[in-house]
């Protein structure tokens, strides 16, 4: 069985068969902030996911686990039908979903846009991965992309990863500009 990601706190489903159906949001409204705490090397920075602090993606959400529902009480799903763990089965409107859904928010910790590449002068790397003001140092993880892609990002880091292996090995070879 296939247990949901759900916070430690919110009770998990009956040992046995059964099936997760997840909502994810992947284009949010919300954003949040990273910054320095302090000039101090090693130092922890002060992270605000500000998560849904725009209405929009609660109603998204919503909206979302409604369509999880319809699904999970598809006709073909039947054999694996029981009771709903989560939100349960006693929680329909939109107030009960949204509390629901402001106590169990998770992340997939798929961060991205920390370190935006761009030709502008607020991109952090520019299009050849270089941190703008740092000599010898390139950025090559989710942290690059302009926003969020609406999907798993792995591939797409792959992707920046073999742009920058590319980059790297045209340097050396020295047809390119400064690492």
């Amino acid at each position: 069985m296939d247990l949901p990601l759900r916070e430690n706190h919110l009770p998990g489903p009956d040992v046995g068969q059964g099936y997760t159906i997840m909502v994810a949001l992947m284009a949010p409204f919300s954003h949040g902030s990273i910054r320095l705490a302090s000039p101090t090397p090693g130092a922890s920075p002060i992270i605000n996911p500000r998560y849904n602090s725009d209405d929009r993606d609660t109603d998204r959400m919503i909206h979302g686990l409604r369509v999880a529902r319809e699904i999970g009480s598809a006709p073909a799903l039947a054999h694996w039908q029981g009771k709903e763990a989560l939100p349960g089965p006693d929680v329909h409107d939109d107030e009960g979903l949204r509390a629901y859904l402001l106590r169990n928010l998770r992340s997939y910790s798929h961060y991205a846009g920390t370190c935006r590449i761009g030709v502008d002068e607020t991109a952090v790397v520019d299009p050849d991965l270089r941190v703008r003001g740092v000599s010898g140092l390139r950025v090559a993880d989710a942290s690059v992309m302009p926003s969020v892609i609406s999907a798993n990002t792995n591939a797409t880091v792959y992707a920046i990863a073999a742009r920058v292996a590319e980059l790297l090995r045209t340097h050396r070879s020295g047809s390119h500009g400064s690492p």
